[in-house]
């Protein structure tokens, strides 16, 4: 985009991939030889400097006056406002969340940073194992974001808003444990116990089918909550225990039971030392 803000088009791919590196690497200097590694896999042909050059005219033309790509050894920079980049608007916002003690405004902080996402990190311009290695930070970053959102929600009573996301997330990185063990802790504390059960399942029989492991701790901790809670309630169905219907009353079923015996009895005086009756 054009710092009028009008759309651009960029046709070819070699030139998005330079762009895409110049942005993420806003304000700094990109050497040449890192480009040109990067486009070509380690592999150029003869005349690549020249090629680079070309590429870099053809962008300059392309953005404008607004935007500049600026010659400056060993490389070229450009220059922009951060803030105009949502890789770095989105550092910035997780960040920012991070350094909040209030639960409510990390949430909000993040949900806007996460928001900035449109699909994966630079997804048209995969394949390249050089292009995979600059992405992978930026997508690990992303996955860390939904796993403090989800945390921070379920600190202030809201883990369902978290459970949708989670589970696309984990769709995409089934053997990722971090965030497995967040789904599980939300559908736990949104009242989803066999929700939650079942994706600690599916997980843990992965792990061991695909590397041969056992869950890691995390995941464990929210699984024993899980049982934990189904065990407590459990045990107090079996009970058969109810609260009174009016905790305000003192009245109980065994000291009803203890006043009736006694009045039969013949000893009606005792009544007098018994809770009134219902």
């Amino acid at each position: 985009m054009t710092d009028g803000g009008t759309a651009v088009r960029v046709a070819t791919r070699k030139r998005r991939v330079m762009l895409s590196l110049l942005a993420l690497e806003a304000n700094r200097v990109v050497p040449l030889d890192r480009l040109v590694d990067v486009l070509w896999e380690g592999v150029p042909p003869e005349h690549a400097r020249t090629v680079v050059h070309g590429h870099i005219s053809a962008l300059r033309r392309l953005l404008g006056r607004g935007l500049s790509i600026e010659t400056r050894p060993p490389g070229y920079v450009l220059g922009i406002d951060v803030d105009r980049v949502d890789a770095h608007r989105f550092s910035q916002l997780v960040k920012a969340a991070a350094e909040r003690a209030e639960d409510a405004e990390a949430v909000g902080l993040l949900r806007e940073a996460l928001a900035l996402w449109r699909g994966h990190v630079l997804t048209d311009l995969g394949g390249a194992s050089s292009w995979h290695d600059l992405a992978t930070p930026w997508e690990e970053t992303r996955l860390a974001a939904w796993e403090a959102f989800a945390e921070r929600l379920r600190r202030i009573g809201r883990p369902a808003e978290a459970v949708a996301g989670l589970r696309e997330e984990l769709g995409l990185h089934p053997l990722r444990e971090s965030l497995a063990a967040q789904l599980v802790a939300c559908l736990h504390e949104a009242g989803r116990q066999v929700d939650a059960l079942e994706v600690y399942e599916a997980v843990r029989r992965r792990l061991a089918e695909e590397l041969g492991l056992d869950p890691g701790a995390e995941l464990r901790q929210a699984h024993a909550a899980v049982l934990r809670a189904d065990t407590a309630s459990s045990l107090k169905r079996n009970s058969g225990w109810s609260p009174a219907p009016d905790s305000g009353r003192r009245s109980s079923l065994g000291s009803d039971r203890c006043c009736h015996v006694a009045h039969r009895a013949g000893r009606g005086h005792q009544r007098r030392h018994c809770p009134p009756s219902a």
